[in-house]
């Protein structure tokens, strides 16, 4: 029989305790519990979350931390505010709106640059090119990080203007340079939970629900000229598709 670490426990744990967190946010994002009233009783969450007590109190503190709600003696856990502008972030769905997307971004932070480093591409991605250039990135609103980027950027293309793509979001200069055809454009999407790096970067508990997102530009020929793995923090994100008949 396999054994469970103890970091698995404790990942296990902190997880529970932020899906509680994030389930009674956005029950007061709701406005299913008005500002100045009680939550209900440790005891009664706990039945509700099928969790224990000791569980139910770590969210709380975790939304007292954030200064949604505040634990009084004797009268229980009190609705201070909503949580901060959740769900701003829309996901692109298309190549204008990739383009556009990044308009409102914060000059990022640059965590890692690196001229060696090949990416390990899925068949139906595309082709790799014989060189890249790597760069890693936090994006910021209003001070606050949502997502980490990692991007492979062909060398050859880099190279022509790598101030900007050092200082500036690389889709957009791509779009703008007549000398780079744009050919496919993938984004695959898929829900995780955040590693202590991760959480460190994005300012989230370890085991947060984060969005993982990975972009693949190919110029004509079907070669991969620009590679992003992003994260970005599930509190933030909403994706929206028109599914209406043709």
């Amino acid at each position: 029989m396999s054994q469970v670490s103890s970091s698995d426990k404790k990942a296990r744990g902190m997880q529970r305790y932020v899906q509680i967190a994030s389930a009674l946010r956005a029950r007061i994002d709701a406005a299913e519990f008005d500002t100045g009233t009680s939550l209900p009783s440790i005891q009664l969450l706990s039945r509700a979350y099928e969790a224990a007590p000791e569980t139910v109190r770590q969210a709380l503190a975790h939304l007292e931390q954030e200064g949604i709600v505040a634990r009084r003696q004797g009268v229980g856990t009190i609705v201070l505010a909503k949580s901060r502008d959740l769900r701003w972030l829309r996901l692109p769905s298309d190549w204008d709106g990739l383009v556009t997307f990044f308009d409102a971004l914060e000059v990022q932070r640059l965590v890692t640059e690196s001229a060696d480093r090949m990416p390990e591409l899925h068949p139906e991605e595309g082709q790799a090119l014989s060189a890249y250039k790597y760069l890693r990135r936090v994006h910021s609103r209003a001070g606050e990080p949502f997502c980490v980027i990692g991007i492979h950027l062909s060398a050859e293309i880099y190279i022509r203007r790598p101030r900007e793509f050092r200082e500036k979001v690389v889709v957009p200069i791509l779009a703008q340079m007549d000398d780079v055809e744009i050919g496919t454009v993938r984004q695959t999407l898929r829900f995780d939970v955040a590693d202590p790096e991760m959480a460190k970067l994005l300012d989230v508990p370890i085991a947060a629900p984060v969005v993982v997102v990975r972009r693949t530009i190919c110029d004509p020929a079907g070669q991969v000229i620009y590679l992003a793995d992003v994260t970005y923090r599930g509190d933030v994100v909403r994706l929206e598709m028109d599914l209406s008949p043709p």
